[in-house]
């Protein structure tokens, strides 16, 4: 699998806890100078988690009063608290042999998903970090799942506990709204919704990417969090149908597709003050009926940011500064 660089991006944490966060980095190595990749950091206390990426390096947002943990198979545990430092280097004792999947970090930690209610499927998970799908034709066109590879990721257990296992990676089935973890490249694991609260996944692009369960917006899928701030939440949800190849002709003129194909619809909504969740459209005038309560910020921020497409990344930044 290619490199990840992750950040963070904590959960169910309100606005004050991290007012005087800071950003850490820094570099996980073992005793011979080696790197460490894909080392996994955690604040069990605030439930706040990122992996190193594959050269070591990490970088990190924490509350000032946090002690950050270390996980990386075969290695010893290792926790520091950070100071007035922006950057660490990291060595854990031991050899990079693989994680211990019977660990516990403070019972806060669990690294063994089996511990969660789940199904085995008989769906094949290839080694070279592609998802193959059994009946599947060849020029199908999208895909039911998230990613086309696997990727890492933590959750977020029903007893509000982190559960990890740098040997397991994962993916979202967008239809039926299911977990997947790989646990060999050989089984993998359809974890059940009501073992878990929320999840992480990480791509290849920089980015983490935080699901939840919000039942006004979805009793099937989770909806992955755009911006999450004391006044306003974004999310968007992914409604993936599936459509069979209906291709005909009579020979002059044809119709439809000769491939299956998976379609993808995108929907945010906003959350304000616990209240409903309104759909939003992609365009000013709807982003100012659905911010109409704050519309001085809304109006600034929209001059600030010029005339650029409203597009997710544009939401992001909405949601950041409407909750300031």
């Amino acid at each position: 699998m290619k490199a990840i660089l992750t950040s963070t991006l904590a959960l169910f944490i309100g606005a004050n806890s991290f007012a005087q966060s800071q950003n850490i980095k820094g570099v996980v190595n073992d005793q011979q100078g080696e790197h460490v990749p894909y080392a996994f950091l955690v604040d069990v206390e605030h439930k706040n988690a990122t992996y190193a990426d594959s050269t070591g390096a990490f970088n990190m947002q924490v509350a000032p009063e946090a002690k950050i943990v270390v996980i990386a198979g075969g290695h010893k545990e290792y926790t520091f608290s950070p100071d007035n430092k922006a950057n660490y280097n990291i060595v854990l004792e031991g050899k990079n042999e693989g994680a211990n999947s019977d660990t516990k970090i403070k019972r806060s930690i669990v690294q063994n998903f089996d511990t969660f209610n789940s199904r085995v499927n008989t769906m094949n998970a290839t080694g070279n970090g592609t998802v193959s799908v059994t009946t599947r034709q060849e020029a199908t066109q999208g895909s039911r799942y998230l990613y086309d590879y696997w990727v890492h990721g933590y959750v977020i257990s029903a007893a509000d506990s982190i559960v990890q296992n740098t040997h397991y990676l994962f993916n979202y089935d967008k239809m039926n709204g299911s977990l997947m973890v790989n646990k060999d490249n050989n089984t993998v694991l359809q974890i059940d919704g009501n073992s878990f609260k929320s999840f992480v996944l990480f791509d290849k692009q920089v980015s983490n990417h935080v699901f939840v369960k919000v039942p006004a917006i979805s009793l099937q899928r989770y909806v992955e969090v755009i911006a999450d701030g004391p006044k306003y939440k974004i999310y968007k949800d992914v409604a993936t149908k599936f459509h069979k190849a209906d291709f005909s002709t009579n020979g002059i003129a044809s119709t439809g597709n000769n491939y299956d194909e998976y379609i993808d619809q995108n929907f945010y909504y906003v959350i304000k003050d616990g209240g409903q969740p309104v759909k939003l459209q992609l365009k000013k005038k709807a982003l100012k009926e659905a911010f109409a309560a704050d519309a001085d910020k809304l109006n600034k921020f929209m001059s600030a940011s010029g005339g650029g497409d409203i597009d997710e990344n544009y939401l992001k930044q909405l949601g950041e500064a409407m909750n300031k």
